[in-house]
């Protein structure tokens, strides 16, 4: 009886270390509507976090269906670390991405378009992982048919939390961990909505941030929708770190921007000024480059009809991250490099960059303010402003003063620029500038 007793134990004590090591499993990306040019069919990416080799054998991949259903191949072990794609087509596949090669399949379904889930079984039917996503914010819309994948963030987070996954970039990082995306010519600047007393119409603005010159004849601008093309002409080049504007009125730009040069034009669709895509193809009509903007925070709102553009601040971020954008200077800067600080932006503000100092900076959660010796004493007001030197909250005088990116309400800043003001005794102004970042 005891040795019965103890076989039993010994077997429940195998079935509880396999179910717990199956835990460290992830659904760490998946494709599950993928640009028409880049047509690898859907995908899924499984990793395993943990710090030891699972078998995976038998294992169901499946969507809300019970009867779409895949099942991983006899001897299929992910060792501590690795990843494993699961492709619809695996022949597709291989043509989009031909390096990878850690890659099974092919299974008879796909996922859906619009509202889906993405499940993961052990070999004795208990229920691994399960996502379920919509093609819709808040869930990262940048991932439905415009070419990037969606990313997870922290593996052993909430697998359902919109908050923990991202747009990736173009084509995702099939096989391997996510990277921060690395494209040569990036559009840096999009102006989507101008303000009423500066109409300066809708454009956007292309930068090479590579090494090299690069031709981009034939080279087409697209929206969200496939049917809205804006050609680029022949004998366009864009030599390292040049910078090319695309407007849909010449006119408006000659008008507000005539120093201008650098630009081309009309395309005849309009940017949507509730969110949209703004998309770059090859000449080999290829996608080199996606982002997906949105008018409402965490986006930089500033940009929606208040005079602002809104400009690429993270130069080798994602793009389809809200923060790496801000909400740069009024009226932006339409086909050179974006420097602060702003012309005529702040106004009435003595500064003195050695008397300040802000450290982050950039920051994400907390900002502390260290001041020279000649400015501890006397100070009668601190406060914040924003890039159109709104107050955003009054900060406490105290010892160690800091900041937690937060306005009066309790709330959230957007990414973007922000002074801390110091009002001495005698009525000086000392300004020191800090740049908020959140990072998802």
């Amino acid at each position: 009886m005891k040795r019965i007793i103890s076989s039993c134990i010994f077997y429940v004590l195998i079935v509880c270390a396999q179910q717990i090591a199956g835990q460290t499993v992830a659904i760490s990306e998946f494709h599950y509507n993928p640009d028409s040019s880049l047509q690898s069919q859907d995908w899924v990416e499984l990793h395993n976090y943990g710090g030891a080799s699972i078998d995976i054998s038998n294992w169901k991949l499946r969507d809300e269906t019970p009867f779409n259903s895949f099942t991983f191949p006899g001897g299929t072990v992910l060792s501590a670390g690795e990843f494993l794609i699961a492709a619809q087509r695996t022949d597709t596949f291989a043509m989009v991405y031909p390096f990878v090669t850690n890659v099974v399949g092919p299974f008879e379904f796909g996922f859906d378009n619009t509202l889906g889930s993405v499940r993961l079984y052990d070999a004795g039917g208990s229920l691994i992982r399960a996502v379920n996503y919509v093609d819709s914010l808040p869930w990262p819309n940048g991932a439905d048919g415009l070419g990037p994948t969606v990313e997870i963030l922290d593996y052993e987070g909430d697998e359902n939390d919109p908050a923990n996954w991202i747009a990736g970039c173009v084509g995702g990082s099939p096989g391997e961990a996510y990277m921060p995306c690395d494209y040569a010519i990036v559009i840096s600047e999009i102006n989507y909505n101008s303000a009423a007393d500066f109409n300066m119409k809708q454009w956007i603005e292309l930068w090479n941030k590579s090494a090299g010159a690069i031709d981009i004849s034939g080279w087409q601008f697209r929206d969200n929708n496939a049917a809205n093309i804006f050609t680029i002409g022949a004998g366009n080049i864009l030599n390292a770190n040049e910078r090319l504007v695309i407007a849909d009125s010449l006119e408006a730009m000659g008008s507000f921007f005539p120093s201008v040069t650098n630009i081309i034009g009309e395309f005849n669709f309009g940017l949507s000024n509730n969110g949209d895509a703004v998309r770059l193809y090859d000449a080999d009509l290829l996608l080199q480059y996606s982002v997906r903007y949105d008018d409402e925070f965490p986006w930089p709102t500033d940009a929606d009809g208040a005079g602002f553009t809104i400009e690429l601040y993270v130069e080798d971020g994602n793009p389809n991250v809200p923060s790496t954008w801000v909400a740069g200077c009024p009226h932006g800067s339409p086909g050179g490099e974006f420097i602060l600080p702003c012309p005529d932006a702040i106004h009435d503000i003595e500064a003195n960059e050695n008397s300040i100092h802000a450290q982050p900076n950039p920051f994400s959660d907390m900002i502390v303010f260290l001041f020279d010796e000649k400015n501890v004493f006397d100070i009668s007001a601190l406060f914040i402003l924003n890039i159109t030197g709104e107050k955003i909250i009054d900060l406490p005088i105290t010892n160690t003063i800091s900041w937690n990116g937060k306005d009066a309400d309790g709330n959230t800043v957007a990414s973007g620029i922000y002074f801390l003001n110091v009002v001495d005794k005698t009525g000086n102004v000392f300004s020191e500038k800090v740049i908020k970042f959140n990072p998802y």
